[in-house]
């Protein structure tokens, strides 16, 4: 459930100027003395992800102009950190989602959706979606917010094991494949997301990224549920 913690109000100052640093699109790590958090990155142009922020990375923030944040975990934020959001007039949002440690604990297919279609509502940007180490539960809905923009699977994969890496997890991976991103279609077609500045200059569709990649079925990433079922029968 999403629950605000701090709104904007007419008093509140907002910073709208973009930050002077520089950054590749989701390509390159922040560096440890930027002042960010650490696993921070520009998703695409006013959508940011990050490990959870520390007191001494709010000044650096503030840079952002940010609007929104979205926090993924139940960590509470300091009294640092809501004066942060009261003097910036910063909407703090909260939908806490389980990590995929468990094949018996699901994410909530109404949490998700509620969090992508928060990321796709420009009316909440610039937005930093931030988990505790940026890693896992930010990197699947970031991978998430990849497939609706129509990357190739495998593509979505390898960005969730650059930042996950080497802790990678196997059920995010398989969740990630089992996403259903028809439930969000017609809202991903309203936003125009799949036009979005991405990370990456060419999107290769899943049929050429087959042609070009010879996957070992031990390592294959499958895209349906039939699919990775099929997988499961054959492996047991």
């Amino acid at each position: 459930m999403a629950v605000p913690l701090a709104q904007n109000t007419p008093n509140s100052p907002h910073v709208s100027h973009r930050p002077q640093i520089e950054r590749s699109y989701c390509q390159d790590l922040a560096p440890i003395d930027s002042g960010l958090p650490d696993n921070f990155a520009e998703v695409v142009k006013g959508v940011y992800r990050s490990s959870f922020p520390l007191a001494e990375n709010l000044e650096t923030l503030k840079e952002l102009g940010l609007r929104t944040i979205l926090t993924l975990v139940d960590e509470p934020y300091t009294t640092s950190h809501l004066k942060f959001l009261n003097d910036n007039g910063i909407s703090h949002l909260r939908i806490i989602i389980p990590p995929n440690k468990d094949p018996e604990v699901e994410v909530s297919n109404t949490d998700l959706d509620r969090i992508l279609g928060i990321l796709l509502n420009k009316a909440n940007h610039p937005v930093l979606v931030h988990c505790n180490k940026g890693k896992h539960r930010t990197g699947c809905v970031v991978a998430c917010f990849r497939r609706l923009q129509g990357w190739a699977l495998q593509d979505v994969i390898d960005e969730y094991l650059k930042y996950s890496t080497p802790k990678s997890r196997t059920l995010d991976v398989r969740f990630i494949g089992l996403f259903d991103s028809s439930r969000l279609s017609q809202l991903a077609q309203h936003s125009g997301v799949a036009s979005w500045a991405s990370s990456t200059m060419h999107l290769k569709t899943q049929s050429e990224h087959n042609e070009r990649e010879q996957i070992p079925p031990n390592r294959r990433i499958y895209a349906s549920r039939s699919e990775v079922r099929a997988s499961e029968v054959r492996a047991s």
